[in-house]
Formats: structure tokens, C-alpha cells, sequence
């Protein structure tokens, strides 16, 4: 099984079902319906049956494009100085020049490596009885240098860059440094997503909260000590936090969000119980790590990176089409010599040549000028000379070969080119401009308007049949008339199964059985319809093509056959 946007499995698990109806539309008395209206019976107009076996794999993962930024939440409570005494049973002078917190996490930053598939950028969250930003931090600080200068004066505090000495003092209120957190992520991930243009590129937020101790804080009132419990004070902010890459605006930009923790202390002194468990079950809320550091030990930011991503691609659809096969207006299976999609006996009937997919040599196949203008060509003759020359498309970089003949570049590469999506109203980049993950190419040659806006065309019945066009496509069925036209027709079965599953790449098998053939030799062609597992709507297309086998009626297409 595989994610799509249409679930593939399903539609070839019932096309038996559909099969079923369709015989009994086609047969006389065993499925007879005498509130039918009768209607003219439509001959198919089919040489033969061909086989289609595909085997195919998906494509290779790749890093993921991406926003990394940390937040490192750091615990200015007064504990990291000696001598304390507002909490006797807590921890004391476990970092007092703040080299722990802060000379390894300057490091950190200054010393990723940098990578072309990430953009990285940096915040900073004190927190003791309150919790704030440093001065001159407002979210996240995608400049290195501004960003290292910022926490270095953080770091010196009232001290020297020699003797630093951070502004620590007062009480540990986790659930202020959460609560911010959150804050920021938010206002964060709510300005991506106004900020950004498709494709997206979203992001990781990578939490680094340290702290020495227990969540001990006074009392409302001021007069007694109470120390923060995870259930009822810190998971309801966490689970705020993590909520948001289920919000439905925000979840686009948000590729991921982890807490993870890290408790520091003095070997001398037993770790604080307490602090441990609760930043042990803070990290597991936020599907994060936990680390302890003992004396001695700097805070190893580095530990707390995420791995880099590779996009997984997953299977949205295949499609199979025999090139020199058409279903024409009329619902009739016409041989299509030269696989523009314009039958051979419609070419003779307007004078375009049925071996040449264009045949006045203007750049526009012969059935995209049928379809825009009701003619494959100006002239009767499709003589070049009296060609339309579509001036309209110069800017899509015509070129010319020595005969004259023009041709444009296709940049969706799925049988159109450039300027004749454009004249379709197409989008050039896209091989699927209607959003419904059927190829344009193959969409126009079944009738289906390829024009953005247009996707539920191929989910309509338009004649009721109980057959969407979708269905017929799969199935090999004509769109254009009703199935209870069809004559002497036999509708496609399929069976996909998943082959293999290794280091991220899916390899499938592919049957299709009872593909319509105009001639011995048609020519086959398979689309692999694949969705990038981070952004679910970005679609991309492999095809191969091959000529039927007409001694056996196969056509055979192994992995290495699609580009």
C-alpha cells in the first residue's frame, strides 16, 4: 500500500466491480433493464488485446530543502551562582561565569557546517522567575554574526569578556520559558506563512532547553515555595507547542518541532531527582532527547542536531496509454499513426499528414490547432508557406531547423510543449495544470479540459453511466459517449503490487490487461505519477515508452526505462 492523492489500490481493487458493469451494459438479457432507453450501438473499431508489464521504481530520496532553527532556552535562575540560599534543597554554583551554557553553544553555531539545503537561524529564550528574549532578539536571527554577538553579551552579563558573570538570579519557571516558546514559534511560523512563495520550504524548530534544577517557584501570594508538576503545569504548554504543526494554517510551514533537554550539575552534589524527571518527561512529551552533563562537562549542543532529511517520494498514480490508439468524439477507436492524438482518417478528411504530429511545421501539433482553432492547419494542404505562425508564443524561444520546421521546449515534459500549453491555457511548468494528476497531454487527447480549475472534470459521470471519466481512463473506456454505447468492448484490468522497499525507494509491478491496440505495432507509453512526501502537492512525472510486441501482444518495461 502507498499514500496517493486518489487511492490507486482501491480503484483497481474494484475494477472487476466496474468491469461487472460494464459487461452488463453490453450483454442483452442477463442484465436487462426494461426502463432503458435503447440506444445506437457504437463498434470499437479494435484490432486487438496487447499486455502491458511494468516493472518501475520510485525515484531516489533527496535531501529536503529546508529552515532549521534552534531555540535554545537557557536557565538564568540564581542557583548557577554560589552561595545560594532561597531554595536550600536545590543545586548551587553550577555555572557561575555561564562557560557551560554559553562558550559550547557559541561554538556550536559558529562551527555547522554549512549546507546548500538549509538555511539556518538562531534564538535565544532567559528565563528564572519570568522568561524573555535578550536585547535585540525578537524570534529568530538568521545572521550568524548578529546572532553570536547578541549571545555573547548575553553571556558577559555584568561582567567582562575575560570575567563574564550572566544576570542569573531568582527562581526556575519552566513553564514561563515553555509558554514563551510557544510564543515564539507561533508568531514564527505565522509570518512564514505569509512570507513564502510555492515551493515551500518548511521548517524545523529545534527547541535546546537547559537548566540546572527543579521548576521551584514562589507561590501565588509570594510567601511559600511550590515546584511546578509536569501534568498539571508543563504538559498543557507543551503540548501547545507540538499542537502546532497540526494547525491548519501553520502546518504547511512546519516540518517538525522536538524539545529536547538538558540538565547540568555538580558532581559534588547529587543530581536533583526531581529536575531530572521532569526534563526526562518534558523531552519525551516534545519528541526530543534528554542529556545530563555533570561537572567539568560543557552542555554538548551539537548532540541535540537533527539529522538532515531526504524527501521520500511516494506513488501517486500511473497511467497507461497506447499512443497510436484514440478514442475519438464519436466514441469510436481510431488508429493514430503519428500519436498527436488526431485519428488518421480525421487528418485525410482536413489534408494533414498522418505520419507527422505537425504537420505544416509551425510548432503546434496537429491536434492542438484542431482543438483551438477546428483545423489542423490553415491551408487545405498544410503547406508551410500559409502556416499560422503564432507570434503569440515568441516568447517562449522558438528555434528552427534547416527545413524550416519550428519547434518550442517543453518544460513540464509530459507531450506538450511550451506554447501550446499556453494556448490551451495550460501552465507550462506543470505536466498536470488542472490539479488532477493526470498528464495534460493525455488529459487533452481524452477530452479532458487541462485548464486550471478543471479538476473534478475527471471525478464527473457526465452521462451516468456509474462510470467517472477517471474510471474510464484506467479502464481504457471512451469519455466522450456513454458505456451503454460501447459494443463489443473489452474494458482493461490492472494489478499493482509493491515488489520491494529499500532505503527509502518503493519498487512496484504493474499488470495491465486488455489494452486496446489500432495496430500490430502500437506504441505504449506509462506514467508514474510521484508526490514529494514533504509537500503533498508537488507531483512529478517519469514516462517510458515501448513499442507492443505484436507476435506475443506485450509490451515490457523494466525499471531502467523510465526517465
Amino acid at each position: 500500500m502507498f499514500v496517493s492523492f486518489r487511492d490507486f489500490h482501491s480503484i483497481l481493487k474494484n475494477s472487476l466491480l466496474v468491469q461487472a458493469s460494464v459487461l452488463c451494459a453490453l450483454t442483452t438479457t442477463a442484465c436487462k433493464d426494461e426502463s432503458l432507453v435503447p440506444v445506437e450501438r457504437i463498434m470499437s473499431g479494435v484490432y486487438n488485446y496487447g499486455t502491458v508489464d511494468a516493472r518501475f521504481c520510485l525515484s531516489t530520496p533527496t535531501p529536503a530543502h529546508q529552515k532549521l532553527k534552534y531555540l535554545f532556552v537557557v536557565d538564568h535562575s540564581a542557583s548557577n551562582k554560589p552561595g545560594v540560599t532561597i531554595d536550600l534543597t536545590d543545586v548551587q554554583n553550577t555555572d557561575p561565569t555561564g562557560g557551560r551554557r554559553y562558550g559550547p553553544m557559541i561554538n556550536f553555531v559558529k562551527n555547522l557546517n554549512p549546507d546548500p539545503n538549509t538555511s539556518t537561524s538562531f534564538g535565544i529564550i532567559d528565563f528564572n522567575d519570568t522568561a524573555t528574549q535578550p536585547t535585540g532578539l525578537n524570534g529568530f536571527e538568521p545572521d550568524l554574526t548578529t546572532f553570536v554577538n547578541i549571545a555573547t553579551t548575553d553571556w558577559i552579563g555584568g561582567g567582562t569578556a575575560n570575567s563574564p558573570s550572566p544576570a542569573d538570579s531568582g527562581f526556575t519557571n519552566y513553564q514561563a520559558a515553555l509558554s514563551l516558546a510557544q510564543q515564539v514559534i507561533a508568531k514564527d511560523a505565522q509570518a512564514e506563512s505569509v512570507l513564502q512563495s510555492k515551493p515551500i520550504v518548511s521548517v524545523v524548530y529545534q527547541i535546546v532547553f537547559v537548566s540546572d534544577g527543579a521548576p521551584t517557584i514562589l507561590a501565588t501570594g509570594g510567601s511559600t515555595l511550590y515546584t511546578q508538576q509536569f501534568t498539571a503545569d508543563l504538559q498543557p504548554v507543551i503540548s501547545k507547542i507540538m499542537d502546532l504543526k497540526n494547525n491548519p494554517t501553520l502546518s504547511p510551514f512546519i516540518a517538525g518541532i522536538s524539545l529536547n533537554t538538558a540538565y547540568y550539575f555538580n558532581t559534588a552534589q547529587a543530581p536533583n531527582a526531581n529536575a531530572v524527571t521532569l526534563l526526562q518527561q518534558m523531552a519525551n512529551a516534545g519528541s526530543g532527547l534528554f542529556i545530563q552533563f555533570a561537572s567539568g562537562q560543557q552542555i554538548l549542543y551539537q548532540q541535540f542536531a537533527p539529522p538532515s532529511r531526504n524527501v521520500l517520494n511516494e506513488l501517486a498514480d500511473v497511467f497507461v496509454e497506447n499512443e497510436n490508439g484514440v478514442w475519438w468524439d464519436n466514441g469510436q477507436f481510431m488508429l493514430d499513426s503519428d500519436g498527436d492524438g488526431l485519428p488518421d482518417l480525421i487528418e485525410q478528411q482536413f489534408g494533414s499528414n498522418p505520419n507527422l504530429k505537425d504537420s505544416d511545421g509551425n510548432g503546434v501539433s496537429d491536434l492542438v490547432e484542431y482543438r483551438t482553432k477546428g483545423h489542423p492547419c490553415n491551408s487545405a494542404t498544410c503547406a508551410p508557406s500559409g502556416r499560422d505562425t503564432y507570434a503569440i508564443c515568441a516568447g517562449f524561444s522558438p528555434t528552427k531547423d534547416a527545413s524550416g520546421n519550428v519547434s518550442f521546449a517543453s518544460s513540464a515534459n509530459d507531450g506538450l510543449n511550451d506554447c501550446e500549453k499556453y494556448l490551451l491555457s495550460g501552465n507550462p511548468q506543470s505536466f498536470n495544470s488542472n490539479g488532477d494528476l493526470i498528464p495534460d497531454f493525455f488529459s487533452l487527447k481524452n477530452t479532458i479540459p487541462i485548464q486550471p480549475g478543471n479538476s473534478n472534470v475527471a471525478l464527473a459521470d457526465p452521462f451516468g453511466d456509474g462510470i467517472t471519466n477517471y474510471d474510464k481512463v484506467k479502464l481504457g473506456l471512451p469519455i466522450q459517449v456513454s458505456n451503454k454505447q460501447l459494443s463489443a468492448f473489452d474494458a482493461r484490468t490492472s494489478t499493482l503490487v509493491t515488489e520491494s522497499s529499500t532505503g527509502g525507494i518503493n519498487c512496484y509491478h504493474l499488470t495491465v490487461e486488455n489494452v486496446a491496440l489500432a495496430s500490430p505495432q502500437d506504441k505504449i507509453k506509462v506514467y508514474v505519477v510521484q508526490n514529494n512526501s514533504l509537500i503533498q502537492n508537488k507531483a512529478f512525472l517519469m514516462t517510458a515508452e515501448k513499442t507492443m510486441n505484436d507476435q506475443g501482444r506485450t509490451a515490457n518495461f523494466v525499471a531502467g526505462d523510465f526517465k
